[in-house]
């Protein structure tokens, strides 16, 4: 298990906004399930999720958010 921070999150959903993606899509991208999506984006945070979960996301987010502000 793995630790999703608020910072993730804020990064999670600012990326999301900027490209205008719906949760599906997000959840597509990520390679998460749509309910698995919808926890990170709502529930309260942190938040424990599985490794696998983590990685993923964590991998999304270095990419994306690297482009963005290059």
């Amino acid at each position: 298990m793995e630790i999703f921070t608020t910072q993730q999150q804020r990064q999670l959903l600012t990326v999301k906004g900027i490209n205008r993606l719906t949760r599906n899509d997000l959840a597509s991208e990520i390679g998460v399930s749509l309910p698995t999506m919808s926890k990170l984006i709502n529930d309260p945070t942190p938040m424990a999720v599985q490794s696998s979960v983590y990685q993923r996301l964590e991998h999304w987010l270095n990419t994306n958010v690297t482009a963005k502000q290059v």
